[in-house]
C-alpha cells in the first residue's frame, strides 16, 4: 500500500488492522499515500509525527485536514528534549536527516518518545508503527523494546548506506534485537523492514 514511485510503499498484515486500531506514523516528508489509504480501507486513526520544514508544508495542505488523521510537528526520538536535523541532500526529495552536525543550516526541533506522546494520547498499545526518519529510526525501535511498548506491527526503512555516520552494523544490531523481542520479519525490499511480533500471529 502507497506509492512505491516515491518508496512509501509498505507491505503488513491487513488482517491485523481494523477500525479500532491505533496508527503511529513517523516521517511525512511530501507523501502520505500510505496514510491515507489505511485510512481510507481501514477508517482507522492515525497520528503523524514530522518537524521537518518539508513535513510541515505537506501537512498544510486542505487534503489532510481530516478528524482521523493527527499531525503532529514533532519529532520521534529515544528521549525527550531536541533533535538536530539537517537540510535535504536531494532538494526535490526533501528529507531532512538527524544530524550531530553544528552548522549553521541545521535546525532544532522538538522530539519525543513514543512512550511520552502515548501517555499524552491515552493509548497503551500501537498496532502499526511506520518509521521513516532519516536516521533517527535505531534509537526509536530501542525505546519501543527498553520501554516495552506493545507493537504489534512495525514498519521502518533504515538509513544505512543512505545517510552519511550510519552503518549496516547498526541495522544488523536493531534487527537482531527486534527478533530477540519476539519480532518476525515478514518482509523485505531495499532498506524497507517488515516486522511482526509473534503473540499477533
Amino acid at each position: 500500500m502507497g506509492n512505491a514511485a516515491t518508496g512509501c510503499h509498505w507491505t503488513f498484515c491487513q488482517d491485523l488492522l481494523n477500525a479500532g486500531s491505533i496508527v503511529y506514523s513517523g516521517g511525512v516528508g511530501k507523501d502520505i499515500s500510505f496514510e491515507t489509504e489505511l485510512q481510507e480501507r481501514f477508517g482507522c486513526q492515525i497520528w503523524l509525527f514530522d518537524p521537518s520544514p518539508t513535513g510541515r508544508e505537506t501537512m498544510d495542505d486542505p487534503r489532510y485536514h481530516s478528524p482521523s488523521l493527527h499531525f503532529e510537528p514533532l519529532g520521534l526520538a529515544g528521549t525527550d528534549g531536541v533533535i538536530h536535523l539537517a537540510p535535504p541532500s536531494n532538494a526535490e526529495e526533501g528529507s531532512w536527516f538527524a544530524s550531530h552536525s553544528t552548522l549553521s543550516d541545521v535546525v532544532s526541533v522538538p522530539c519525543e518518545k513514543l512512550s511520552t506522546i502515548m501517555a499524552r494520547n491515552g493509548h497503551r498499545t500501537i498496532d502499526l508503527l511506520k518509521l521513516d526518519i532519516e536516521g533517527a529510526e535505531y534509537e526509536v525501535l530501542e525505546s519501543v523494546l527498553s520501554d516495552r511498548i506493545p507493537v504489534d506491527q512495525i514498519c521502518v526503512e533504515y538509513h544505512h548506506g543512505m545517510l552519511p555516520g550510519i552503518k549496516r552494523s547498526q541495522t544488523i544490531r536493531s534487527v537482531l534485537r527486534l527478533l530477540a523481542f519476539g519480532y518476525r520479519l515478514v518482509d523485505k525490499f531495499g532498506n524497507n523492514h517488515i516486522f511482526v511480533h509473534r503473540r499477533a500471529l
